[in-house]
């Protein structure tokens, strides 16, 4: 069996800008860079889409063994979505897991997520290849499929990283007749998901801890309450930077932007809650609610 690793470079990039337009361009949208901290990033987890028609149990199966994965290797807090939808144009670029129904996203931005995951398991293709070394190759019947997860930034849709592994089973094609259709499915059920599961692990613990860890101020009265807490890893003294913006750009699709994002000053926390903390300036003023809270601890 081979399960060759296949990753999505420009064409995935162009496809993604061609449906999307500027959602791909992260770094117009956050110009201040990015910095790896300790604290835990909030991941939303999507259910699976089954295109390969393995059925509910094995996607759910899946699902759970990917929550599992990414509580052991990767610093989040998981929160499961078992009511995402997809938009007709997101089901466009589906097959590509480009981004997620914008009702969603609105969810995420609700709930402080710093992260969405989606993952689609592609339909199973059949192909014919020839298998050995001359003069003993002989023909076989290839069955693969592939295991796509984008990790997109619910605060503008960009994709923050598209990962594809795929793999499949062969048979010779004079046994293919004798053989039933339903070995075929368990092999890629049993055989194939885990090991593609298990390539994905990795590429989406780096790219999340990559990140930097954003949020938001929810209050400013006599002191500033923001949307990190002890969950994520917040303790007294904790320090972020502020950021406000002041322009707005329309994308393609109707949604809005703040861009020209200008440092308003840093904070720092004096009381830790359980999912927020109450904040002191220590340089800077003119702090508002809504405005973005980066990590630089």
């Amino acid at each position: 069996m081979k399960t060759p690793r296949i990753r999505f470079t420009v064409f995935l990039l162009l496809s993604a800008w061609l449906l999307y337009g500027c959602g791909l361009t992260s770094f117009v949208a956050h110009p201040f860079g990015g910095h790896k901290t300790a604290l835990k990033k909030r991941l939303m987890v999507t259910p699976l889409v089954d295109q390969a028609g393995l059925g509910q149990q094995v996607t759910d199966s899946l699902y759970q063994d990917l929550i599992r994965a990414l509580s052991i290797k990767a610093r989040v807090i998981i929160i499961e979505s078992h009511d995402a939808t997809y938009t007709q144009q997101s089901q466009a670029g589906l097959s590509y897991g480009i981004r997620p129904d914008e009702s969603l996203l609105s969810k995420a931005r609700e709930m402080g997520i710093n992260a969405v995951l989606t993952g689609i398991i592609s339909p199973i293709e059949k192909e014919e290849r020839l298998r050995g070394i001359w003069p003993f190759r002989k023909a076989v019947s290839h069955y693969s499929l592939a295991l796509v997860f984008n990790l997109v930034d619910p605060q503008n849709g960009t994709v923050i990283l598209s990962n594809m592994e795929s793999g499949g089973t062969s048979i010779d094609l004079g046994e293919e007749e004798f053989t039933e259709k339903s070995w075929i499915l368990e092999e890629l059920k049993q055989e194939v998901l885990p090991k593609l599961l298990k390539k994905s692990i990795e590429p989406l613990k780096e790219a999340l801890e990559s990140e930097r860890w954003e949020g938001k101020i929810l209050a400013v009265d006599h002191q500033i309450r923001i949307n990190a807490g002890a969950d994520v890893g917040v303790e007294p003294g904790y320090r972020f930077d502020v950021y406000g913006g002041s322009e707005v750009v329309r994308a393609k699709d109707g949604r809005q932007f703040l861009v020209s994002w200008q440092k308003v000053g840093s904070i720092r926390v004096t009381q830790v809650d359980k999912n927020t903390s109450v904040a002191e300036p220590i340089e800077g003023k003119g702090f508002e609610p809504g405005q973005k809270i980066i990590s630089i601890d």
